[in-house]
């Protein structure tokens, strides 16, 4: 299972410099699941609102999110998040963190372009990846 952050789904949705690298990734990892955040429903929109995105960009980002498996923000998810010892760690990445973490053994790769979040996820052994981000700016 391959968990993307909200950063990670924007670059789905609007093209930027690692858009394309993004997409190359996950279709060479084949019929592997994606999943992300319940958080995300709410987070991604309100960015792409942020912005003054189109509508068909916030169409288009609803019709991504429907087809990602939506970890739900359970107490015991929102326990964890709370206790991550990160102090860089931002609340909305936290919950990120948790809900990759509920996905235990089938994890596969934790997508972010997000530096702090990556930084939190590799120090918990999670699979983190930033196609098309050079190593050094992970």
């Amino acid at each position: 299972m391959i968990y993307l952050d909200s950063c990670a789904i924007l670059k789905l949705v609007v093209p930027e410099d690692e858009s394309a690298a993004l997409r190359t990734f996950l279709s060479s990892r084949g019929s592997e699941g994606h999943a992300t955040s319940a958080l995300a429903q709410v987070e991604v929109p309100r960015a792409l609102i942020r912005i003054g995105a189109p509508q068909e960009l916030l169409d288009s980002s609803e019709d991504l999110l429907d087809r990602l498996l939506r970890i739900r923000l359970s107490d015991p998810a929102l326990r964890a998040a709370r206790r991550f010892p990160a102090r860089h760690l931002r609340t909305l990445d936290a919950i990120h963190l948790a809900s990759a973490e509920h996905l235990e053994h089938t994890l596969t790769a934790f997508v972010t372009y997000d530096k702090r979040l990556a930084d939190a996820a590799g120090e918990r052994d999670l699979p983190v990846v930033s196609p098309g981000q050079p190593a050094a700016e992970r």
